[in-house]
């Protein structure tokens, strides 16, 4: 499937359902074309070479599928911003729309609910060291009180569909349940964690969560056409079976998904 009506949705495990169902609850009707490449996670732990690696053939097979590329994946998006200016744009893709730009349009409109607040990030090991998300943030929100928390394990038992993904405090590290506990607002900045974010919520009840890929539908280019849309679904290596995904995804995001 190849075609100006589908929105190619790429990530390195189910957490891209997350930024998929944010498209649906925003009234899109776009076919999406969902890579859950499990042959790459983790992908936070691994080295800059092998992350840029994986970008571009994010970018190759998305030109293959679509003309719009959603990067589901902070890890991804980071490195993806970081090469942007010597990948340049990808044949083929009229769009390219990653978590960066979900975060950075997040934090535009939330800057009144950010401001002199205790903010945290919370990603995988490769996201939760960088620092150019505390550096957008702090650019629109100068007096925000910005730290960074890594919940790598976390993270693989939400994509990995492991027992215990109801109950995050037991993958969480004692800094980063000391870190959501004085948080006044958590930045999910790991796709995987909006799928437990109620669970969070009953966790730390007092503390704002925030979703970046709630952001995306409003950057993606629009499919005009008005139709019941299509979730085409692929995943890659042998960690979790398609057949899994799917099931998932039907009952996550709603309708009917099949396997590409």
């Amino acid at each position: 499937m190849r075609g100006s009506d589908t929105i190619f949705v790429a990530d390195t495990c189910i957490g891209g359902l997350s930024v998929i169902r944010s498209l649906r609850d925003s009234g899109r009707t776009d076919d999406v074309h969902f890579l859950a490449d499990y042959a790459v996670n983790p992908l936070g732990v691994k080295d800059d070479n092998a992350i840029a690696n994986v970008v571009r053939r994010w970018l190759a097979l998305a030109a293959q599928r679509s003309d719009r590329l959603m990067i589901a994946c902070n890890t991804l998006s980071i490195r993806y911003r970081q090469m942007q200016d010597a990948l340049g744009m990808a044949t083929g893709l009229r769009q390219v729309v990653s978590m960066v730009d979900c975060f950075e349009a997040m934090t535009r409109q939330q800057a009144d609910r950010l401001a002199g607040k205790r903010v945290v990030i919370l990603g995988t090991a490769f996201t939760a060291s960088q620092l150019l998300y505390t550096d957008l943030l702090r650019a629109v929100v100068a007096d925000a009180r910005v730290s960074t928390v890594t919940a790598t394990e976390l993270e693989r038992r939400v994509a990995r569909f492991e027992p215990g993904r109801a109950n995050p405090a037991a993958s969480l590290s004692v800094e980063a349940r000391e870190s959501l506990a004085n948080a006044e607002v958590v930045v999910l900045a790991c796709t995987c964690f909006p799928l437990i974010q109620a669970d969070l919520q009953r966790l730390y009840p007092g503390v704002s969560f925030l979703d970046p890929g709630a952001y995306c539908g409003e950057l993606l280019a629009a499919d005009t056409a008005a139709r019941n849309s299509a979730l085409h679904v692929e995943v890659t290596g042998n960690v979790v079976s398609t057949e899994r995904v799917v099931d998932f995804a039907a009952s996550y995001v709603g309708g009917a998904g099949d396997a590409s």
